[in-house]
């Protein structure tokens, strides 16, 4: 027994690792190219070009073609560093290159003749691709507006609030899920979680998704409102890629707490004027993340934790038994309908009392039935 649950674990393992490794090109990662010159602009063949992500210190390598070019694709998103070397030019490096969710980027490193111990270094000099021609209209959402911008709500903190600031999103319609991306159904969105679908058919749509994922636990996100590309053409409103943190070669941690009270906050206008206090809503938001290196420069882990607890008044009106009801003493109208206030030939007042003129009977069920048998 013990040696069947160890091989359903295993297998379990394993086909998360192979589904999220598939799921790295379904929306989530970018591309990074550029050309290698020389000081007169011709093309360098043959240079090595290692590719570092900054945070992990996992590097990839390739050589620049007879044109001088490289290519770098499928690169989860994080700040990158490249380099360049060829023999009889100096090392060419440029470090603090941010790498976004399917926005591909151009490093280009001009060679100057030298040894190759001498080193240029540069500086954040990726260009960001995104031509007229090139598709996916939207906005990305970084980490740090993830962290710092007021999120909170009454349901919670929803990253997917930031849609709503996107141009060509309405928000407020009376049906639905109340937001629709250039006139289209407030249901035409699609959500994916690190290249995985994350919808619900049955009450997916707008700022809603089945998964409402912690602001914390996001490196960023990326909106698509028009024109989208072919891997991202299911539906016709927007396309909502989250995509999750990953840990680092040093261990980081966080905390947070968000209260809310109504002591903080003034009533109502409709309470006001109505003579009742303020509600009661009193909600707690707290918890944390920690990520760090399980095997330097090769594994890396990333946890986070966030609970919600929350107390509420709502008031509302009904129309409830009176006292002798109550105590089993019914009413009703001798040879007569039974009306209650407000309607048509209305038997009793407001408050539960019989109007003048009616022949009034009454049934105690007290009396009738002392043991209560029905």
């Amino acid at each position: 027994m013990k040696w069947n649950n160890l091989c359903s674990f295993v297998l379990g393992i394993t086909l998360l690792l192979c589904t999220a490794g598939g799921a790295l090109g379904q929306g989530t990662t970018s591309r990074v190219t550029g050309t290698v010159l020389d000081e007169k602009g011709s093309a360098i063949p043959g240079a090595t070009v290692t590719l570092t992500n900054e945070g992990t210190q996992v590097s990839l390598n390739a050589e620049t073609s007879d044109s001088g070019a490289y290519l770098f694709d499928s690169i989860q998103i994080g700040t990158y560093s490249v380099t360049v070397e060829k023999q009889g030019f100096k090392k060419f490096t440029s470090t603090g290159n941010k790498i976004n969710i399917n926005q591909p980027a151009t490093i280009n490193a001009a060679m100057e003749v030298g040894g190759v111990n001498e080193v240029v270094e540069v500086m954040g000099s990726a260009e960001i691709v995104q031509t007229s021609s090139s598709g996916n209209f939207g906005n990305t959402v970084e980490e740090r507006p993830l962290e710092t911008l007021p999120l909170v709500g009454t349901r919670g903190r929803n990253p997917l609030q930031f849609i709503e600031f996107q141009p060509g999103v309405v928000s407020g319609a009376n049906t639905g899920g109340g937001v629709h991306v250039h006139g289209a159904r407030d249901r035409a969105f699609n959500f994916t979680l690190d290249g995985i679908d994350a919808n619900d058919p049955s009450a997916g749509g707008s700022n809603f998704a089945p998964i409402r994922t912690n602001p914390d636990s996001l490196s960023e996100f990326q909106v698509i409102t028009g024109n989208a590309t072919a891997e991202f053409g299911r539906s016709s409103g927007a396309s909502v890629t989250l995509v999750t943190r990953s840990g680092t070669n040093d261990f980081h941690g966080t905390g947070f707490w968000f209260y809310q009270t109504p002591h903080f906050n003034a009533n109502e206008y409709s309470n006001t004027i109505n003579g009742l206090r303020r509600g009661q809503f009193v909600q707690h938001i707290y918890g944390g993340s920690i990520g760090g290196p399980i095997i330097k420069n090769k594994t890396f882990f990333f946890a986070n934790l966030q609970l919600l607890k929350a107390t509420q008044s709502i008031s509302r009106t009904r129309t409830v038994l009176t006292d002798s009801a109550r105590a089993g003493l019914f009413r009703y109208i001798v040879a007569g309908r039974n009306n209650p206030a407000g309607a048509t030939g209305a038997s009793v007042d407001a408050n539960g009392n019989p109007l003048p003129g009616l022949n009034v009977g009454a049934y105690n069920i007290g009396v009738r039935d002392p043991l209560g048998l029905g």
